[in-house]
């Protein structure tokens, strides 16, 4: 049978244990990759170029398009029924300026060739092409309200007026059209919500019709498959019916320029909000190179000398100037033409000239005087300890190959040229001391001509004054419209609103392969705890599959801390490693953890007590990753930062205030769900207050006052951290976490008992906070979005309300069905989730949702709707599946070490978590029903908080007690 398929080209990757070959399929011109391991997260990706000719966001809006069903698979959303019902250890898709990606993954056999068939089905024959209602709901459609007024909503126009509300996302789309203006580049491929209502329902077939074609297709399978099988299977049920055509889908090079360009754009703050000091600049040059590994990642250790690591050399000049509060940039790939960038935020707007004369006169020093190699040779010391461990968090490293993959395969080159680094790591160490890094400085960064300047300021009531022109235009729009054209109108919005309460069919739903029960395992993951004394400290050990790493946490409890405290420790936490100490540079100290461990890191956080509701811990943790043999290096640097870093250096503390600033905002304003749910629930919850004061908009504020208080006095906030430190750093606060590879530990635990007997000799008295609960509230948080942040939270604990992992699968139903339908689909807010917590915190949060009373409406329906919860066994399966599905995601090993730290601090135990996988494998329609007085409960009080549109929320003000901006 693989007389189907010609082998192009095949390769040993030995770093990754991985055989790849690439064949093409004759007879449609299909590329596949097969990348052959032993990895059980196996991996399916189908990708299409989909260069952008214009802002109206097709490509984005058939991203969405083809998921909503298909010819095999003839559901609303199939999409949402393998989220709620498949073992997916990833499902998603995703829209990239030049292409659109569609990977799923799972370690089921079966699941894994069911996802292949939907996700094949859906790119190939999806129903969106012959159904105008699914182009409506999910790119774009006129609606009338009940004043009459003309608008536009969308599940995709909502989301890009989301993202069109982050300074730093608009920006990133004018550095694209600044550089590369006449290519797909220079477009806005998610579409710009000003274009996408351009977008006709004809155009939108014709890109599926030119570019869902299997000759544009770059398809790629990974791991432990049986990869003849699957090139079978592909060529029978989909490749064959295709005939091998020219997509003329090649992404076009942007010519150079003659001389720099230069845009000037704007961005929303209040009408409050002073302008002043609020620029962003942004300096931007092609790196002119064809394909080559070596120089990319040689480019990206620039990128760190010069902007991204600590202490680097450009960023520190350009803040010692003045020119910005937070710099960041660098080298930036995964497109055709590699480009670099360096940004200024917060910066004075008289200054663009000055911020540009730095740069080039910083970056001409560099080539002639020098890098500072020790740190190039510890971000290259720090790829190779990463690349080995291959910790991407929860993300299959087979998508994270995959993709990396597309980044030349897409271009014509061989799909694995970014997959090998191990060659290079040597290569570019050796090439260090030869002025390799010097050399590329002086051909690639200096007088390039292909460049752009662009500045982003800002303009007060901006989001205002946009709806009043959209308001107009729609208003003008309207008038232009006959009452046959009006009616019109609304019968397509009624006509939708009947195709989204439609049912999907018996038949509809079983045509989707669905697991059954017996395919789930019945045993839930253990973690395991070891316990010993040394130096007479505890001890707490995790012992994980770690690939020969150890991971040391130094816990450190925060209870005799005030809430204004908390504040400062998490000042502290981002503070040290950061500043200079007695022997280091902080520049140099990190170079150092870096040449001689896998890293260091710190965090602030609580773990609740699923015994005692109104107890917790919180946690000031230090971190390392080691090698065999590193410890004692490690503990070394450890006794730097705690007890020798200079934390009264002002000028330092300065530039640490301003970035926490800086990024606390990005922060908020890209997961503002997480940060209204927090906001929400500090009331009640014991780890969200904490949150609320190391994290939240309540450090956000801190932090905004800290600033103007240290311009004032900057001698008091080392003075504080100092003090704070110090108390902090008492052995009776001290409680160690050691996980990993404990072979190593027990090798080499002489050195770290000789550091505790040296710094913490003191007894652990490790007790836990007591929480105080208070009133709820009803709040909103204005900004300059264009979209809101809908929340509204409650807590179910109680005796006669114990926790249950049905719970799991309530959420599961809720999320996916109720609250899909009804905040997604008729509200078009981009998303909407929902949590039941062990500890009986419980939320809903619509995402980039267009509405806020409307949503609050949807809720108050929740209990209604499980009350009469009804369910197919094909249904409910499905839900047990999803939420077994989010139980067994694969992690790695450090995560498992942090979940093991986390089972011990909230006295969660083995036997916990089988009874909550043996309540979720026996949930039933009637469990589901009964839940419905634990939703009551979770809504008896009326705790709301909303974080967006300024109109909107005063328009739906009667759901607040108060309104305030962020």
């Amino acid at each position: 049978m693989m007389e189907k398929y010609t082998l192009l080209q095949e390769k040993n990757i030995a770093e990754l244990s991985t055989e790849a070959k690439v064949y093409e399929h004759k007879k449609s011109g299909a590329r596949v990759l097969c990348l052959k391991n032993q990895d059980e997260n196996k991996v399916f990706s189908i990708a299409f170029r989909t260069p952008a000719t214009d802002s109206t966001g097709v490509a984005h809006i058939t991203e969405h398009s083809v998921l909503c069903g298909s010819e095999k698979f003839p559901l609303k959303d199939p999409f949402v029924e393998l989220i709620k019902g498949s073992l997916n250890t990833f499902l998603n898709a995703m829209t990239y300026p030049d292409k659109t990606v569609y990977p799923v993954a799972s370690t089921n056999d079966k699941d894994f060739q069911n996802l292949m068939d939907v996700y094949c089905d859906a790119v190939f024959h999806p129903n969106c092409i012959k159904n105008p209602h699914t182009f409506s709901q999910e790119g774009w459609h006129y609606t009338l309200d009940e004043k009459g007024n003309l608008g536009y909503s969308g599940v995709v126009y909502n989301e890009m007026r989301g993202a069109f509300s982050e300074p730093e996302s608009v920006l990133e789309r004018y550095i694209f059209h600044s550089l590369f203006p006449d290519t797909t580049y220079g477009n806005e491929s998610g579409g710009d919500p000003e274009d996408i209502p351009n977008l006709t329902y004809e155009a939108f077939q014709a890109f599926h019709a030119r570019y869902y074609h299997p000759s544009n297709s770059y398809i790629i399978l990974y791991g432990d498959l049986d990869m003849e099988e699957k090139l079978n299977w592909l060529d029978a049920q989909y490749l064959a019916e295709y005939t091998k055509i020219n997509p003329d889908s090649e992404i076009a090079r942007q010519k150079s320029f003659r001389k720099m360009s230069e845009e000037t754009e704007y961005y929303p703050i209040s009408k409050e909000e002073n302008p002043e000091g609020k620029a962003y600049f942004s300096y931007n040059f092609v790196l002119d190179i064809d394909q080559d590994a070596k120089k990319s990642l040689a480019f990206s250790y620039i990128g760190h000398a010069l902007i991204s690591g600590p202490g680097a050399v450009l960023k520190q000049r350009l803040l010692e100037e003045g020119l910005g509060e937070d710099i960041f940039g660098g080298y930036a790939d995964g497109v055709l033409q590699h480009y670099f960038t360096i940004t200024a935020k917060n910066a004075k707007e008289e200054d663009k000239a000055r911020f540009l004369k730095v740069i080039q006169d910083c970056i001409r020093e560099a080539s002639e005087k020098g890098l500072d190699h020790k740190t190039i040779r510890a971000a290259i010391h720090h790829d190779a300890f990463q690349y080995k461990e291959a910790d991407y968090g929860n993300t299959p490293k087979g998508l994270i190959y995959s993709l990396k993959a597309l980044d030349s395969w897409l271009y014509d080159g061989e799909p694995w040229l970014y997959l090998e680094q191990d060659c290079y790591f040597k290569e570019l160490e050796k090439a260090l001391d030869e002025g390799y890094f010097e050399a590329l400085l002086k051909e690639y960064f200096l007088d390039v001509k292909h460049a752009s300047l662009v500045a982003l300021l800002p303009k007060q009531g901006l989001t205002e004054e946009n709806a009043e022109k959209l308001a107009k235009k729609l208003q003008e729009k309207k008038e232009t419209l006959s009452e046959e054209e009006l009616e019109a109108i609304k019968k397509e919005e009624e006509a939708l609103l009947h195709y989204q309460n439609r049912e999907n069919s018996k038949e509809a739903l079983e045509s989707l392969p669905v697991l059954s029960r017996e395919d789930l395992g019945k045993k839930a993951e253990e973690y395991t705890m070891e316990e010993e004394e040394l130096s007479g400290k505890r001890i707490l050990l995790y012992p994980v599959d770690s690939k020969g790493v150890l991971y040391l946490r130094m816990l450190f409890n925060t209870k005799n801390f005030s809430e204004e405290e908390l504040s400062y420790l998490s000042v502290l936490s981002t503070a040290f490693a950061y500043m200079d100490t007695d022997h280091y540079s902080f520049q140099d100290l990190n170079s150092e953890i870096y040449l001689h461990s896998g890293g260091f890191s710190t965090d602030i956080t609580s773990y609740p007590d699923f015994l005692n509701k109104n107890k917790y811990t919180g946690v000031f943790s230090l971190g390392f990753k080691f090698l065999e043999g590193e410890m004692q290096q490690g503990l070394e640097y450890l006794e730097e930062i705690l007890f020798h870093t200079h934390l009264s250096d002002e000028k330092r503390l300065s530039e640490i205030l301003l970035e926490i600033k800086s990024r606390e905002r990005m922060r908020l304003e890209s997961t503002g769900h997480s940060y209204a749910v927090n906001s929400a629930m500090e009331s009640f919850s014991p780890t969200s207050f904490y949150h609320e004061r190391v994290k939240g908009i309540r450090y956000y504020h801190f932090i905004e006052k800290l600033e103007e208080d240290f311009r004032k006095n900057p001698k008091n906030l080392g003075e504080k951290l100092t003090a704070l430190s110090k108390k902090l750093l008492e052995g009776k606060n001290l409680c160690v976490a050691v996980g990993g590879d404990l072979e190593i530990y027990r090798k080499e635990k002489v050195s770290l008992s000789d550091f505790l007997a040296k710094h913490f000799s003191e007894k652990e008295e490790w007790e836990e906070s007591v929480f105080a609960a208070g009133e709820g509230e009803r709040k909103a948080w204005i900004t300059p979005s264009q979209v809101n942040y809908v929340a509204r939270v409650g807590s179910f604990r109680d005796e006669a309300l114990p926790y249950t992992g049905a719970l799991k699968v309530m959420k599961n139903a809720l999320t996916f069905d109720f609250l899909w339908k009804n905040i997604r689909e008729k509200g078009n807010a981009y998303g909407v989730m929902s949590g039941f917590g062990r500890s009986g915190e419980s939320y809903v949060v619509s995402y980039r949702d267009p509405h806020v009373g409307r949503s609050y409406e949807v809720y108050k329906k929740i209990a209604d709707y499980l009350r009469n919860f009804k369910a197919t066994e094909l249904e409910m399966t499905k839900f047990i599946i999803g939420a077994i599905s989010e139980m067994d995601t694969p992690k790695p090993a450090y995560t498992k070490f942090l979940l093991g730290i986390s089972c011990t601090l909230s006295h969660l135990t083995n036997e916990d978590l089988q009874r909550e996988r043996d309540e979720v494998l026996s949930a039933s329609p009637e469990t589901i029903r009964e839940l419905s007085a634990y939703i009551e409960k979770v809504f008896s009080e009326e705790i709301l908080c909303t974080i967006g549109n300024g109109q909107k929320i005063e328009e739906n003000k009667s759901y607040f007690d108060t309104i305030e901006e962020v």
